[in-house]
Order: structure tokens, then sequence, then C-alpha cells
């Protein structure tokens, strides 16, 4: 996927462009394990790039809990980074 960010209170790198792939391993209908790269490309900067890899266990069909950690591939990134996340998805918003 390619995303595109602006960020106008940045003083330098106001735009950002980020490439990320993913490869993604269903094991059960709850729990899922994923391999991601993560590239971001600021305007006026070094890119930063990322292995993040994790699992992720869906508490409901719209609510999941994931752990993941990253290893940088370059100078700029990181050296690792371990996060956890939550995420909820609203059905029927705009009907």
């Amino acid at each position: 996927m390619f995303t595109e960010f602006f960020r106008p209170a940045e003083l330098t790198g106001r735009h950002m462009s980020e490439a990320t792939f993913v490869i993604e391993k269903k094991l059960t209908e709850r729990i899922s394990v994923f391999t991601e790269y993560v590239g971001d490309y600021p305007d006026g900067a070094r890119p930063t790039q990322l292995i993040n890899s994790g699992g992720l266990y869906r508490i409901t069909p719209t609510q999941q809990v994931d752990l993941h950690v990253a290893f940088g591939l370059n100078r700029n990134s990181p050296n690792y980074i371990v996060g956890v996340g939550y995420s909820f998805r609203v059905d029927g918003l705009f009907r």
C-alpha cells in the first residue's frame, strides 16, 4: 500500500510518502500472524525502513488486539520498536 501524509505543523518534512507490504497468515478464526515492510520517505530527510512482525487476536468481528516487534533496516530507523494495539470498526456509520 502507498500512503501520502501532509503534516502542516512540521517545520521540515511536511510531506511524507509511506510504502508498506504485508504478508498475513490466519492461524484460526481469531488468531493471525503477520510480517510487513514499512518504508517512510519524508521530503527533505532520509528515509526510515522497518521490518515489523507480530500477531493479532480478534475479540469480536469488529474488535482486535495486536502485539508487534519491529527492527530497523537502516541507520535512520530505530533499532527496535515494541507495540501493543487495539482496533475497532464501526459498522453502519453512514447509512
